[in-house]
């Protein structure tokens, strides 16, 4: 049993890495065993939707690693976590089980110095997919404030509720 990892940078280059002893062939792709892998926090389950994010930590031995993380390449990176059930008689992959997906939200870098030796980690927090879920909705002054947000430029809802207010009849009534 190991994890498989799918990570799709914002270039678009996909990584399909693996906590296991050797590379695990899936689905017709390839998972590198790299041995960076050295933390991967659990999550629990609740009844509530919360964007209950993770941390991924990997030690940066890899220059593929370091070169992605100057580039802020791994920057809002899409990341999929499965557990890989093994078949004990092939050593192939039997079956998956969804752990895991959302978004890379930051890394910290830790280099730590001793003696004897040098730790070089990265940690790696993971937004869910419900990350959508803790942010702010904008409130709009105006049309013109609305349609000055990206993708919002043609959008006409506002100037045609505010004609359509302008031009209504108000009644009042009294009973």
């Amino acid at each position: 049993m190991f994890h498989i990892i799918e990570v799709i940078t914002a270039s678009g280059e996909v990584l399909r890495l693996t906590d296991g002893y050797f590379d695990l062939d899936h689905n017709g792709f390839t998972y590198l065993a790299t041995g960076d892998f050295l933390d991967i926090t659990s999550n629990a389950e609740e009844k509530e939707i919360n964007n209950n994010g993770i941390n991924v930590t990997i030690s940066n031995v890899r220059e593929e690693y370091i070169t992605l993380i100057r580039n802020k390449q791994f920057d809002k990176s899409d990341v999929k976590i499965e557990l890989a059930f093994l078949n004990p008689n092939t050593g192939r992959v039997e079956t998956t089980f969804p752990v895991f997906r959302g978004v890379v939200d930051s890394i910290n870098i830790n280099i730590e110095y001793e003696e004897d030796e040098c730790k070089n980690e990265s940690e790696i927090q993971l937004n869910s997919i419900w990350e959508v879920l803790e942010k702010n909705a904008r409130s709009h002054a105006s049309d013109g404030i609305h349609r000055a947000y990206a993708g919002n430029e043609n959008d006409l809802f506002f100037s045609r509720v505010g004609k359509w207010n302008s031009e209504a009849k108000w009644h009042s009534a009294k009973k």
